[in-house]
C-alpha cells in the first residue's frame, strides 16, 4: 500500500468517524427536542454545522486524493480500482450505513418538530377562536340585540 492510498483510507476512516458523531448529535437532539432543552439545542446545531461543513470539505480532500491516485495511473477505471482495495469495501459499506441512519434520524427529528408545531399551531387557533366566539348568554347583556328580537316576535 503506497502512502497516496494509506492518505485516502485514513481520510475516509475520519470521514466515517465525523458521520458517526453526526449521527449522536442527532440522537441527543431528539432527547433535547423530547426534553424541550433550548440551551442544548442550540449547542447541538452549531455542533451539527461544524461537522456538516468539516465532513464536505473531507470529501472534497477525498474527492482531490482520488483524482491524483489516478490522475497519472494506467489502473481500471476509478470505481473498480477502489473496489479492490481491501479496506474499502467495509469502509464503504460503513459510511453507507451511517448516511442512511442519519437520513432516517433526520427525517424523525424533523417530523417531530412538525408534529409539535402542528399541535401547537392547533391550540393557538381554539384559544384564539374561543375569544372570538360569542358567548351563550350575549344576547342577554346586549339590549338592543334583545329589542330586535322582541320586535321581531311581535310581527310574527
Amino acid at each position: 500500500m503506497n502512502s497516496l492510498e494509506m492518505q485516502i483510507e485514513g481520510s475516509y476512516e475520519k470521514q466515517a468517524a465525523m458521520l458517526e458523531q453526526l449521527r449522536d448529535c442527532l440522537e441527543l437532539e431528539r432527547e433535547s427536542l423530547i426534553q424541550v432543552d433550548v440551551d442544548q439545542l442550540w449547542e447541538i446545531m452549531e455542533k451539527k454545522n461544524t461537522l456538516v461543513v468539516d465532513i464536505d470539505k473531507l470529501g472534497n480532500e477525498i474527492k482531490c486524493l482520488l483524482n491524483h491516485c489516478f490522475e497519472h495511473s494506467l489502473e481500471a477505471p476509478r470505481a473498480s480500482a477502489l473496489r479492490e482495495w481491501p479496506w474499502f469495501r467495509e469502509l464503504s459499506k460503513r459510511t453507507t450505513l451511517l448516511k442512511e441512519d442519519i437520513q432516517v434520524r433526520l427525517k424523525e427529528n424533523l417530523s417531530f418538530i412538525q408534529d409539535t408545531l402542528g399541535f401547537f399551531n392547533e391550540l393557538v387557533g381554539i384559544i384564539a377562536k374561543s375569544g372570538a366566539q360569542e358567548q351563550g348568554y350575549e344576547h342577554l347583556r346586549n339590549p338592543q340585540k334583545m329589542s330586535e328580537a322582541r320586535i321581531y316576535q311581535r310581527e310574527v
